[in-house]
């Protein structure tokens, strides 16, 4: 395996990360999808500048890989750790073990929420607190690996005011606001947020807040306000979704819902909901992902049950997970393709469900979808609690003692278990993945590029030695402001140096590339055909987004891509039904730039 400039990278970083480790944990290798820290941890310090609030985690035991959240804010006056354990505190710890999810309960810096822009940001404190549970990083005190796009904010009395304040101040942190028993919030100070910039992708850091430009009074919220008062916020939250008057539901005499049915407005006259009615009916039904909408999509989650299996056993000495979604098409009587979607580092199969929803496509087009788990791994190198991950690309060198063919070996297992179990078309396999799921994407294909029609990496890239020499078509996309990949196309970049790994291994003839664009443009993709016209690498600039799998991209992938595809018995290459024959790579140094001076010399 070769190590590219990106690997080099990967391991500086993990090795820094690697320093002053504090939080002490007990990790069960037969058991290692269970979280690691649980109970109740009070005290939890976060700071902003001058500011530190401190917030009562409650983890249960069992918590799970990428588990979703609520953060809970206090009346004044109450401290986290005393209100985890009144009676509201100990409903919301109820709905964290029902559910297996984190909650958080978060108090005022000063005692009293700071509503009036006066004294301690307690704004800031609230947004610190999302970034916090989702670091997972050991130096923290009670680290866990948290879905960072389910994350719900509650208050109750003042801190529902707060809720409401500092949800829309930092809008594209939560997937919903829930207040309960709210007094007032200032209608200054309010229009005074609602007119700044917020952060476009708080799931992958700072980058390109001046270049996207998302005013929080533009960015739709689910919001529940129960026996809480509605001037000011109620018409805020109203205009943000652009939501009209909806029909009264068993929860609500007041409902207005958007063009977007999982963005709803919600005005309960009454109180006494209970912790479990506001994250069964509300609090838990969305999810906020990064996408083309600027401020991030919303979205109801995904109701996993019909065509849905759940599967885990042993495979390779190690428990092993996966997900199957077959569609309601499917009788047996034809065999059917399959997808193979692989999500990113420290996240979940059913992750992968909700962010690329790759089976509202196959039950559209009747084919198979495989989201398998990635193993949680104790890699203290990598600076975090235990995570799931995937052995592939740079992250091979984390294998240790195991054979670094571990994960490849089990994503194999899994396609044959799939090819016994159902009617499979083994001419039309596919494999995509995110992140390090890219990275394993990567893997499968330049180890096993015969079992495969097509594939699609997205959002991290990696050039391997392909020890596999049938022709295999690859998209590769990332976003415009991506983390963990550049759209950039400069020489000897990981990005040129990956696509031209792949133009060699498929014959194509670089002087023939063409630029063309989806999505009324925000798709900017770069097409390499080998000398017949055949399209087989492809590279996708994703403008206004970044380190993310979205369902337009699965959509474009299927229709464009992989849907043209098949392989013969003899495992050769077709394309629309067409044999593809292996030509001779045509390299050209026109469609990208020029390594900079001082990295030339």
């Amino acid at each position: 395996m070769k190590r590219n400039a990106f690997a080099a990278l990967f391991l500086a970083l993990i090795m820094i990360m690697s320093c002053a480790m504090a939080a002490e944990y007990t990790f069960d290798p037969a058991n290692p999808y269970t979280g690691v820290m649980k109970g109740e941890f009070n005290n939890v310090a976060i700071t902003v500048e001058a500011d530190t609030g401190l917030a009562t985690y409650y983890l249960p035991d069992g918590l799970q890989p990428w588990a979703n959240a609520a953060i809970i804010l206090t009346p004044d006056g109450v401290t986290a750790e005393a209100f985890a354990d009144s009676e509201i505190g100990e409903q919301w710890k109820a709905v964290a073990e029902a559910n297996m999810m984190a909650v958080a309960f978060l108090a005022p810096v000063d005692g009293s929420w700071n509503l009036d822009g006066q004294g301690a940001d307690d704004g800031a404190i609230v947004n610190q607190l999302y970034f916090t549970m989702r670091s997972k990083s050991v130096k923290l005190d009670a680290p866990f690996s948290m879905d960072k796009t389910h994350t719900a904010l509650v208050g109750y009395g003042e801190g529902g005011a707060a809720a409401l304040l500092f949800g829309a101040e930092y809008a594209t942190d939560f997937a919903n606001i829930t207040a309960v028993d709210a007094p007032a919030v200032p209608a200054d100070v309010l229009a005074a947020i609602g007119e700044q910039v917020v952060i476009p992708f708080p799931a992958d850091g700072m980058q390109g807040i001046a270049e996207m430009n998302v005013i929080a009074k533009t960015v739709p919220t689910p919001v529940w306000m129960i026996n809480s008062a509605t001037e000011n916020v109620l018409d805020y939250f109203v205009a943000a979704g652009k939501a009209a008057p909806a029909e009264a539901n068993e929860y609500a005499e007041t409902v207005y819902a958007a063009e977007n049915k999982a963005v709803r407005i919600w005005v309960s006259a009454e109180g006494g909901k209970t912790a479990e009615t506001i994250w069964n009916a509300f609090a838990g039904q969305n999810k906020r992902f990064m996408g083309l909408a600027d401020g991030g999509r919303v979205e109801f989650v995904v109701d996993k049950t019909a065509g849905f299996t759940f599967h885990e056993e042993e495979i390779g000495g190690e428990p092993r997970r996966w997900i199957t979604y077959v569609p309601s098409s499917y009788d047996g009587s034809k065999a059917v393709p399959v997808v193979m979607s692989i999500h990113g580092y420290t996240a979940s199969a059913a992750s992968m469900v909700e962010e690329s929803r790759w089976h509202e496509i196959a039950e559209k087009e009747g084919f198979i979808v495989i989201y398998p788990q990635g193993h949680v791994r104790d890699l203290p190198l990598m600076g975090n609690v235990p995570c799931a991950m995937w052995l592939g690309g740079a992250f091979t060198m984390l294998a240790g003692e195991l054979d670094p063919m571990t994960d490849a070996n089990f994503l194999n297992a899994v396609l044959d278990k799939t090819e016994a179990a159902y009617n499979v078309d083994k001419s039309r396999i596919y494999c995509t993945g995110h992140s390090n799921g890219s990275m394993m994407t990567f893997t499968m294909a330049a180890t096993n590029a015969s079992r495969f029609a097509a594939v699609a990496p997205i959002g991290a890239f990696s050039t391997l030695e392909l020890t596999d020499a049938a022709l295999l078509p690859v998209w590769a996309m990332c976003g415009e402001f991506d983390s963990a990949a550049t759209p950039a196309l400069v020489e000897a970049n990981a990005t040129v140096t990956m696509l031209q790994s792949w133009n060699a291994h498929n014959g194509v003839n670089e002087t023939t590339v063409a630029a063309s664009e989806q999505l009324g443009g925000q798709f900017k993709t770069m097409t390499f055909c080998d000398d017949n016209g055949v399209p087989m690498v492809k590279f996708t600039n994703v403008l206004r987004t970044a380190h993310i799998y979205m369902p337009e991209q699965p959509q474009t992938i299927w229709y464009e891509f992989f849907s043209k595809y098949t392989r013969s018995e003899d495992d050769a290459l077709c394309y629309e039904g067409n044999p593809v024959t292996a030509g001779a790579y045509t390299a050209d140094s026109s469609w990208y730039a020029p390594a900079p001076a001082e990295e030339a010399k």
